[in-house]
């Protein structure tokens, strides 16, 4: 390895002791590692506060780093989901957007429908064209596209006067969430040290939480109000997260791997500076970063093209991020986030509707922070079991309620079993996402992460399509019994994930592609360590 260090450092002296501390960083506790990368910890909330939490970082100090891209653009995707959907239980927006059914005002569900709907394929579109994006012009590339997309998508919703004015806006802001997304994934997956890896991709939860709680938030005062200002503040304040992202922008550094990728090993020791607290092993990390991408060339993993996803080892790493990509389905993401108008439809006011949501999505909230200190503790699949668990406890116990009379008693349960699957959302969202993170190799994690989130959004669609016509009191008008379809989901994904699922917890990808290559069972993944550069050894013990 000595070798290797003084061809890609030029012969530097001090190459050996520099790759002893990288190893040394990739061993440390995750305390230490947080307080030794406090600019990677700012700009991977950055990151994520696209989809919730930037008005929060905005009394933080700029000299933080790496973590906080990752954040700004989670929160603004939690926010845009929900938004429409707690507008759509708004007097004031049925008023402008619905039709008088039997005395009723009720939005048609095509329309529905088609918003959900098209709004998804769009961000599976920006999804797919993230992944081309950083591929060949970085990675911040995608982050000034979605700013300048997101930014017209909101004032077309805004502007709206009619139902397809409004859907042009939800197409439009879709295909901003689908580039934020890939692209905030790829970034923070790449710039964070081992020990921060895990934590730093679950943190997508956190924010997805908060820009949830900040959409009910920015919706529940403005129920009673019955004019258009009602929902045309909420969609407005949207503003706020693309505002912020141009903001921290220009100080972004680009990806490391990308720059070594394009053989810019000057620029990419630059970002490696700029990241880091100080100089010590920023040529040892380079040498490692170099390294990995060579393995990856050794075992053939060569060509970046969407088709290298489904051959050879890429197959079942594919397989295995498309399985935690649907994750969020399972604790039905997709059914809260029709909560609002799915329980006012089963008879329950919108101010309770509402205030359950509040009290769910703050307990969410709870939930994805309490899994970060969870994350260091226990393994990606321990807390996905766990998660989905929850959630399959609760379907049941809505399934059931549905079969009952409709009396305030089963209706609190089902509103419950709708909205309170966000307290699985920490482990098993948070786990999930890190594994779809780690999973894909470095040359296709591109397109890997973006294929992953244009799944995401084919089989949101596909579920936001036959929903409306499930709840809907003028269509099939199911009620609780939608928990029955979800309960036998989730019992589905339990099996698979226990069968295909493994466990990348502190495992270096250059292990992890050596893993792979070896065809390791997903159950021995946590007790599989390396003897050598290419030798494979596996304990005794299962995970």
């Amino acid at each position: 390895m000595a070798r290797d260090n003084d061809e890609v450092l030029g012969g530097k002296p001090g190459a050996v002791h520099d790759e002893h501390i990288v190893i040394q960083e990739d061993s440390e506790t995750t305390w230490e590692c947080l307080k030794a990368n406090p600019k990677i910890v700012l700009w991977t909330l950055w990151a994520n506060s696209s989809y919730t939490v930037l008005p929060l970082l905005c009394t933080l100090p700029l000299h933080g780093g790496r973590l906080i891209i990752f954040i700004v653009g989670p929160l603004m995707v939690g926010y845009e989901n929900l938004a429409m959907s707690v507008c759509l239980a708004m007097p004031a927006f049925q008023m402008r957007f619905s039709v008088n059914v039997d005395g009723e005002l009720i939005i048609p569900a095509y329309w529905q429908s088609l918003w959900s709907s098209l709004y998804n394929i769009t961000t599976m579109l920006g999804s797919v064209a993230a992944g081309y994006c950083q591929d060949r012009f970085g990675r911040r590339s995608v982050f000034l596209a979605s700013i300048i997309i997101a930014v017209a998508g909101i004032a077309l919703t805004f502007v709206s006067k009619t139902p397809a004015e409004f859907l042009g806006g939800k197409m439009t802001s879709g295909f901003a969430m689908g580039l934020i997304l890939a692209g905030s994934q790829t970034w923070v997956s790449e710039i964070a040290p081992l020990p921060l890896r895990g934590i730093a991709l679950s943190t997508y939860a956190i924010m997805l939480n908060l820009g949830l709680l900040l959409a009910i938030s920015a919706t529940f005062s403005r129920i009673s109000i019955m004019n258009d200002w009602a929902f045309r503040v909420v969609f407005a304040a949207a503003w706020v997260f693309p505002s912020l992202l141009a903001l921290g922008l220009p100080f972004m550094p680009e990806s490391p791997y990308w720059l070594t990728l394009k053989n810019k090993h000057d620029r990419a020791r630059h970002a490696l500076i700029r990241l880091s607290p100080n100089k010590d092993g920023i040529d040892a990390r380079l040498v490692q970063i170099q390294h990995t991408i060579e393995t990856e060339r050794r075992l053939a993993i060569q060509k970046t093209s969407y088709a290298q996803l489904f051959r050879g080892t890429n197959l079942r790493r594919t397989r295995i991020l498309l399985i935690c990509m649907y994750m969020p389905q399972i604790v039905g993401t997709v059914l809260s986030s029709n909560a609002p108008y799915f329980l006012n439809q089963t008879g329950m006011d919108n101010h309770t509707t509402v205030m359950i949501l509040q009290i769910a999505v703050s307990c969410g909230v709870v939930s994805a922070v309490l899994n970060v200190f969870a994350m260091s503790k226990f393994n990606h699949r321990t807390l996905m079991f766990f998660g989905v668990s929850i959630c399959v406890a609760l379907y049941l116990a809505m399934g059931i309620a549905g079969t009952m009379t409709r009396t305030p008693a089963t209706l609190t349960v089902i509103g419950i079993a709708v909205a309170f699957p966000s307290i699985s959302y920490g482990p098993a969202v948070g786990a999930s996402m890190s594994v779809a993170g780690e999973v894909s190799s470095i040359n296709l994690r591109a397109k890997s992460l973006a294929l992953g989130q244009a799944f995401s959004s084919i089989v949101s669609t596909i579920w936001q399509i036959i929903l409306p016509y499930l709840f809907n009191r003028d269509q099939a008008n199911m009620g609780g019994n939608i928990g029955w379809i979800f309960f036998g989901m989730a019992v589905i994904y339990f099996v698979v994930l226990y069968v295909d699922v493994p466990d990348t917890k502190g495992h270096t990808y250059e292990q992890l592609d050596i893993m792979f290559q070896k065809k390791v069972p997903a159950r021995q993944f946590p007790s599989s360590v390396l003897g050598g550069t290419n030798d494979l050894e596996t304990s005794t013990s299962f995970a």
